[in-house]
């Protein structure tokens, strides 16, 4: 019987997928993110804090900053 698999929090499987596009150049430094609403369509998470849970974790580990009224960005690792 295969061991019983561990569960994952939504924000974390977004953090992973952002971070996969921010290495593979699909996002690259300075690309504005999709809107919190597009971003939890997206990903099929019922709520946008969700989302917000997992942007504000990449805000604070420097690999994305946002801009009051203008949106979320990717950062420049280089800065």
């Amino acid at each position: 019987m295969p061991a019983p698999r561990k569960f994952e929090p939504h924000y974390r499987r977004i953090i992973a997928d952002i971070r996969q596009r921010i290495a593979s150049g699909e996002w690259p430094p300075g690309h504005k993110l999709p809107s919190t609403k597009a971003l939890a369509d997206l990903y099929e998470v019922g709520s946008p804090s969700t989302v917000r849970q997992a942007i504000t974790i990449l805000i604070e580990t420097g690999e994305l900053y946002g801009h009051q009224g203008l949106g979320v960005f990717v950062a420049d690792p280089s800065a």
